[in-house]
């Protein structure tokens, strides 16, 4: 084979309907496009892709690849005379590509234009309401321009995603059995044609409000971020290898008469002495057999005194999901906020992390969404808390110095799984023990672990599950000043 059919072979693979598959191949890409020895033939192979993409949001994935690479300007500029369907979150990923702000001077004919008022489109507005191939968050949306402007946006969503379907080659699925093998009643996310026809009709409509309508082109493009694959920090984030801790973790063997407080102390103490740190949030399965799935999900809080009510500091931290997150320093790092003690005499315990996941959510986070990994929060003697996201996790830095880790690796992944188990990766956020005691020491107490042990169990190897839940607190002495 050529390098060339290397390369499309490559880029091909952007075409896969399972999100992991898709992060996987940008992420390739994008090393491929970085690479002086390698770039132009894999730039040759984007371009033909981009520019023989039928939708707006088909062309999202590729420059998201170029977005990470950090490509020659003069493949920028290439970029920009391809696209055959611009739209406002292409102009987003360019720029963040180029470092340059790229506006198109106009929007003409990347939209239908306002949509006749005696055409009958109830039929594709239920279906985009539905939530079944396109998330509910898009109609929300809409639904909030519309009131806020009193313009049809989602009649418009609806009358371009009928003018799409007409124009496209094909507008069908497809079937999506192989993936789920022999597991026909496992759950799975998959990006499939109608999710793109629905999420380049949503870019034509914000494109069509703005040159129609004189929607202003920033609040557009705000809204626009919500049909990016995948918020673009989250694009240099993905699962790696496993820790060498984590395979004693996974491959325990779980019995219901185990006492559940000694199997949370032992699953922390090889996260903690494997790499002399204090677990600051734990995500992972810690038994996996045939009858029987154990997930165990562990937090970090600060007490002055006493024990936290853990079904109370576990809602919390369920709580902050939406609420709160670490800033976003543009494609370097996530920075985390110092959230001090105000508010917390209420809880009976200090918050010493945060969700990673912020408000917009692409499918290529799929992973992250169906396990939530957490970071620690800074505080007054750790300050500038950032992470630069990378495969496999990331080193946790104050004012430049390590203090931490994030891992987050694929563990007997599959792209589908029984209905109501988190993603098949494992998350664990952890400090250094000098960077803890500081911690102790800036929020007045000390760290103690809330722990939630859910199991899944049947009788035989067809049969139903029956899932129990069970919660608690594990005490971890004096604080170490």
């Amino acid at each position: 084979m050529t390098p060339r059919q290397i390369a499309d072979i490559g880029v091909a693979r952007l075409g896969l309907p399972v999100p992991t598959g898709k992060l996987v191949t940008i992420q390739a890409l994008a090393q491929a496009l970085a690479n002086p020895q390698t770039a132009y033939v894999f730039e040759e192979a984007v371009l033909e892709w981009i520019g023989t993409r039928e939708l707006e949001s088909e062309c999202l994935e590729a420059l998201c690849a170029l977005a990470l690479a950090q490509v020659r300007p003069e493949m920028i500029s290439r970029v920009r005379r391809v696209i055959p369907q611009p739209s406002l979150a292409s102009d987003v990923l360019v720029s963040l590509a180029s470092g340059n702000p790229t506006v198109l001077p106009s929007w003409s004919g990347c939209h239908a234009g306002p949509a006749p008022q005696l055409l009958d489109l109830r039929g594709e507005e239920k279906a985009l309401r539905a939530g079944t191939f396109i998330p509910p968050a898009f109609a929300h949306a809409l639904e909030r321009l519309e009131e806020s402007s009193g313009r049809p946006l989602v009649r418009q969503w609806a009358f371009e995603f009928s003018v799409l379907r007409e124009r496209v080659s094909s507008s069908t699925d497809g079937h999506f059995e192989y993936f789920l093998g022999r597991q026909r009643e496992n759950v799975a996310q998959f990006v499939a044609r109608q999710g793109h026809l629905a999420r380049s009709s949503y870019l034509r409509t914000l494109a069509c409000a703005v040159e129609r309508w004189g929607m202003p082109q920033h609040l557009a493009v705000d809204y626009a971020l919500l049909a990016l694959p995948a918020e673009p920090l989250f694009l240099k984030l993905a699962p790696g290898d496993a820790p060498p801790w984590a395979g004693s973790l996974h491959e325990r063997t779980y019995e219901e008469s185990d006492v559940k407080e000694e199997l949370v102390r032992d699953s922390l103490q090889l996260a903690e002495v494997a790499g002399n740190r204090r677990v600051m949030h734990l995500s992972a399965a810690i038994g996996d057999a045939p009858l029987c799935h154990v997930e165990l999900t562990v937090f970090a809080v600060v007490c002055a005194e006493g024990l936290p009510n853990a079904k109370h500091a576990l809602g919390f931290y369920d709580h902050m999901l939406g609420n709160l997150t670490p800033a976003r320093d543009s494609l370097r790092a996530f920075v985390c906020p110092d959230l001090g003690l105000e508010g917390t005499e209420e809880l009976g315990f200090v918050p010493t992390v945060l969700p990673l996941i912020g408000a917009n959510v692409g499918y290529l986070q799929t992973d992250f969404v169906g396990r939530i990994p957490y970071v620690p929060l800074a505080s007054a003697s750790l300050p500038q808390l950032e992470m630069a996201p990378g495969v496999g996790g990331a080193q946790l830095t104050s004012q430049g110095v390590p203090v931490g880790e994030f891992a987050c690796w694929y563990w007997n992944w599959q792209p589908s799984h029984p209905r109501g188990w988190p993603s098949p990766i494992g998350c664990c956020s952890t400090l250094t023990r000098e960077a803890a005691d500081r911690l102790e020491a800036d929020l007045g107490g000390r760290i103690q672990h809330v722990w939630k042990l859910t199991t899944w169990t049947r009788q035989t190897e067809y049969g139903e599950w029956a899932r129990a839940k069970h919660v608690g607190v594990l005490s971890s002495g004096p604080p170490h000043h």
